[in-house]
């Protein structure tokens, strides 16, 4: 009898590190798959609001993304330039400089992405003019 439970034990200890080995060869987290969420993706064009103390504005992004890294375009009023910023889970931050009116102008955004990455909201902060809030929509 004490053999039995003896061998009994012996092979759980062995089926559970047989099952830990492969789940660390696979990457399996232990968390069921509907907790598992992929990486947002915010590659593509996007429609903003930009509302401003001086009023609104309706530029343009357009995002590439590598893992967490963002780069793309921003094209508004006063031209288009690039951008640079991340985006890990569903907190993004991204920023450039422009030429506005012989001016230099650094802007900063910093928001979030909805799940089901169709749209994003924040701040800004734009140079001397000072704080915005800011939406975007995916464009199909």
């Amino acid at each position: 009898m004490k053999q039995s439970a003896l061998f009994v034990a012996l092979a759980l200890v062995l089926a559970v590190g047989a099952g830990a080995a492969r789940a660390a060869a696979h990457g399996d987290d232990g968390l069921p798959s509907q907790e598992k969420k992929a990486a947002l993706n915010v590659a593509g064009k996007w429609a903003m609001t930009l509302e401003m103390s001086m009023g609104a504005a309706t530029p343009a992004l357009e995002l590439k993304q590598d893992g967490e890294d963002l780069t793309g375009t921003y094209t508004g009023r006063y031209g288009t330039f690039p951008i640079q910023g991340t985006l890990k889970a569903q907190a993004i931050v991204f920023s450039f400089t422009m030429s506005a009116e012989g001016e230099t102008v650094n802007m900063s955004f910093l928001g979030e992405v909805a799940a089901d990455a169709q749209s994003m909201k924040g701040t800004a902060t734009i140079g001397p003019l000072g704080d915005a809030t800011w939406t975007a929509k995916r464009q199909q």
